[in-house]
């Protein structure tokens, strides 16, 4: 099975272009970059918000703990006022019942207490030593006096016995907070009467306003860990369900804890007073957070999707322009698969590609060359063999017939006709010899042989002027080149204009380099037969006439006899001039006899 999937796999990578396959790997990566960077930005924001909302909350817990232990300590100061009144403290220390005119009296203090504050409901001293109840309760208009003990005095009273600040705070029904306070001899810390006051709602409005915004649930625990307030009523009663909660904190690494409450997640900030004991515990919903996240992650995933578009439009077009010179490179391939190897590619686009092509362009015109070189030597070859069997017909006799003849003439006194005999056979013998290269003095002589006997012919009609550089006349040229030149100016040289046709044959020795020029001043070439004849030397066409090699011959012998450079330039203008250039890589061979004359 695993092999199937690979073997199809590979199968399916063949048959996809690279720039394909790039194409959606580079996209891969990007998406799992771009994933893998909205997802951390998404926590990091999230740590950070959560962290902000930890540090916000906390700091207003401290200051409200803060105002509310200041709060506190205004209370107990005000609860102790009747230790300030040395008539009253008796009032309070007498262990005796109080007659009417102490009662009178302690509830006229009453009364001047109550109205110094304006955040008191009820206010209500109960004397232990007298079982009697002094205050204003229930909506009363005046301060009574009652012979029974406030509901939960007693528990009150054990809770300001262990409390450090003497007070405890409790809950009422009407979610308004009741603070307790004890009155007691310094000597001995003996309880004598307690203090309980019910406050209005100024405090928890205050709480409320500054924890409702956004869903956070606010409880107000005292240092039993009772819920003495929350800030939504309906949950007021859940101390057990929120102590449970509480056990159950979970703590991430962030350091920050949430626990599950009312089945909803909350994050839970705690501050504790260490004066009061008191406790406030803020829960924020996660959902909050989330949804402040959620807003901030809108825009970063918007702005990550419109980045992530932007590479991925970058990425298609990089590839695509790096992957063009391949496909240039491959269609090129093919062009040569075909036989076409003429052809060359210039792909650029990076330092390999360019050297890429570059390996490839030596590489089809080396093969091209070999091409070449097999193609026309396997030509020349044959035409070599033909022009050695139309040679060899009967090269003796042919050489004794003129020999005789040439004798004949010498004899009957006819040195002119001795002399034209005497150049064709040194010709003769000369384009039957197999060497390919021959000096170049060897090949001028052959040159004015033929000119000899082109001058019997034409007369005045035509001029020859050689200007030979020492230097070069034992460099090694090929067999019949400069001939080939002298006779192509003769044949295809002739003008309607008057003048001898004037052919001149130059040559010059520079840097290891012979540069040999053919010039006459005879029609010129026109340029669209310029244009033909470099298309035949490209095509290795033979064009020569009337039994002559052929300049195409010629510059496809000068491609195979050097391995280093050489050409053949043609330079001309119409009813003006024609010059042909060779410029060929000096070679010498000395020694070399002179085999163009006859053997006396």
């Amino acid at each position: 099975m695993i092999k199937e999937l690979k073997t199809h796999a590979k199968n399916l990578l063949n048959r996809t272009p690279l720039w394909i396959q790039l194409t959606v790997l580079m996209i891969l990566i990007t998406t799992i970059i771009a994933g893998y960077l909205i997802y951390k930005d998404y926590t990091s924001t999230r740590s950070l918000t959560i962290k902000n909302q930890l540090d916000t909350t906390e700091k207003i817990l401290n200051l409200e703990l803060e105002n509310l232990d200041t709060y506190l300590m205004e209370l107990a100061n005000f609860c102790i006022q009747p230790y300030y009144d040395s008539r009253f403290t008796r009032i309070v220390e007498q262990n005796a019942p109080l007659n009417a005119d102490q009662i009178s009296y302690a509830k006229q203090q009453m009364f001047y207490y109550y109205y110094t504050r304006n955040d008191i409901h009820d206010y209500e001293l109960y004397l232990l030593h007298q079982d009697l109840s002094i205050g204003r309760t229930d909506g009363q208009q005046h301060i009574t006096a009652s012979e029974s003990a406030p509901e939960g005095v007693w528990e009150a009273l054990s809770e300001c016995e262990s409390s450090p600040m003497n007070h405890s705070i409790r809950p009422s029904d009407s979610a308004n907070l009741i603070y307790y306070h004890s009155l007691f001899q310094v000597k001995g810390r003996v309880s004598q009467a307690i203090v309980r006051l019910e406050l209005d709602d100024t405090y928890a409005k205050q709480l409320t306003e500054n924890h409702s915004a956004h869903g956070e649930i606010l409880f107000f625990l005292n240092d039993n860990g009772e819920i003495i307030f929350c800030n939504q009523p309906d949950l007021s009663d859940s101390g057990t369900e929120l102590l449970s909660a509480l056990s159950r904190t979970v703590e991430h690494r962030d350091g920050y804890e949430t626990i599950d409450f009312s089945g909803h997640s909350y994050l839970l900030v705690e501050s504790e007073s260490n004066t009061s004991g008191i406790r406030l515990l803020s829960l924020t919903p996660l959902s909050y957070i989330d949804s402040q996240i959620g807003q901030l992650q809108k825009s970063v995933l918007v702005s990550g999707l419109l980045v992530w578009l932007l590479t991925v439009i970058l990425i298609y077009m990089l590839l695509r322009l790096l992957t063009i010179p391949l496909r240039m490179l491959s269609a090129q391939m093919q062009k040569t698969g075909e036989g076409d190897f003429r052809s060359r590619i210039d792909a650029e686009g990076s330092i390999e590609i360019r050297k890429l092509s570059e390996s490839f362009n030596s590489m089809v015109s080396h093969i091209d060359q070999l091409i070449k070189r097999t193609y026309v030597a396997e030509l020349s070859e044959k035409d070599a063999r033909l022009a050695a069997l139309e040679a060899q017909l009967n090269p003796h006799f042919l050489y004794n017939t003129l020999q005789a003849i040439s004798t004949e003439a010498l004899v009957n006194d006819q040195p002119q006709i001795h002399r034209m005999i005497t150049s064709l056979a040194s010709n003769l013998r000369y384009t039957i010899k197999s060497d390919t290269l021959v000096p170049l003095k060897r090949e001028m002589d052959y040159v004015n042989d033929y000119i000899f006997l082109q001058k019997i012919r034409m007369d005045e009609a035509l001029e020859f002027h050689c200007d030979i550089d020492p230097a070069t006349e034992d460099c090694l040229i090929p067999k019949i080149s400069i001939q080939t030149l002298v006779e192509n100016s003769i044949i295809h040289g002739k003008s309607d204009k008057a003048g001898a046709l004037n052919v001149t044959v130059s040559s010059q020795y520079t840097d290891s380099i012979v540069t040999i020029q053919v010039r006459d001043n005879g029609c010129g070439i026109a340029p669209e037969q310029l244009e033909k004849l470099y298309a035949d030397f490209d095509l290795q066409k033979n064009t020569g006439k009337n039994g002559g090699i052929g300049l195409a011959n010629l510059h496809s012998r000068i491609g195979l006899l050097y391995d280093r450079p050489a050409s053949m330039e043609i330079h001309t203008q119409k009813n003006e001039y024609t010059e042909i250039v060779l410029t060929l890589p000096a070679t010498r061979e000395t020694n070399i006899p002179d085999q163009t004359k006859p053997a006396p």
